[in-house]
């Protein structure tokens, strides 16, 4: 393996807290996007617990191998219908799903990249339509604690879409273009086209176990279609290499919010809906 090229930090200051809430300001308008939290066992977690709709579309899907640089992929496929908002759990061993106890059964899964391994995009999200979210309220300016820190990521308030991108890096591969002896928690992002430097905040659990730490970006893109609102994500990727080789299949896992006459979708799939089961009469 040939050496990393860049300097290494002497110290990696990272957001470190029970749980973080991305904030959207564009304008005058202030609204919560998701929480970002980590399991004593190393395992990551984002919850969606904002957005006002709640009707969606989850899905193991993938990729087709057909050679071709672009492709539409039917989340149906793959997928089943909920009227829960979700949490995305990746675990250490690279098991994906999404999950919400006591309202959803986890049948949307797959194997992915084991978190030791995981070098680069793990996930990203895109949004549409800010105002289909929860408003950030005063207090949510509290200042940060142990428990709960805010990340406010401000856009131009004729933004029609942003996407937020999470990567995850061992602190041990990271590297600078200078020598510094400390680094974050805001950082200087290099994308994949060599390019375009973008900012970025670090995230790291807050156990004691941490050796890896979650870069989160967010950029204006432009918009995704005639709907009004879209809540989009993409991750439990297959390797890196699988998903840039256009005669393999990538499986990945995604979700969309809303989803129009859901009832007929789930029909036509099924829904992944917790029914709770009733007790027998006695006999």
């Amino acid at each position: 393996m040939s050496p990393l090229e860049g300097f290494q930090a002497e110290n990696i200051d990272a957001v470190r807290c029970d749980r973080v809430v991305s904030v959207i300001k564009a304008g005058s308008l202030r609204v919560k996007a998701f929480q970002v939290f980590f399991g004593k066992d190393g395992s990551l977690f984002v919850s969606f617990p904002y957005l006002r709709n709640r009707t969606g579309i989850l899905s193991a899907s993938a990729i087709p191998a057909n050679g071709a640089l672009e492709s539409q992929v039917n989340l149906e496929q793959g997928g089943k219908v909920t009227s829960h908002l979700v949490k995305y759990s990746h675990h250490p061993d690279g098991r994906a799903h999404f999950s919400q106890t006591g309202k959803i059964v986890t049948a949307i899964k797959r194997q992915s990249i084991a978190l030791d391994t995981q070098h680069g995009h793990l996930f990203s999200l895109l949004i549409q339509g800010f105002g289909a979210l929860d408003v950030a309220e005063p207090e949510t300016d509290a200042p940060p604690t142990s428990k709960r820190h805010v990340i406010n990521f401000e856009l131009a308030e004729s933004t029609p879409a942003i996407r937020f991108v999470g990567r995850w890096f061992d602190v041990n591969r990271m590297r600078f273009n200078a020598p510094t002896p400390t680094i974050g928690p805001m950082v200087p992002l290099i994308e994949p086209d060599g390019l375009t430097t973008r900012p970025a905040i670090l995230i790291a659990s807050p156990y004691a176990n941490a050796r890896h730490v979650l870069t989160l970006s967010c950029e204006p893109i432009p918009t995704l279609g005639p709907e009004p609102e879209i809540f989009m994500f993409y991750g439990g990727f297959d390797p890196e290499e699988t998903m840039m080789d256009v005669t393999k299949e990538a499986g990945f896992l995604a979700f969309r919010y809303p989803i129009s006459e859901s009832d007929v979708v789930a029909e036509r799939i099924g829904s992944v809906d917790y029914v709770p089961q009733k007790p027998s009469d006695a006999t």
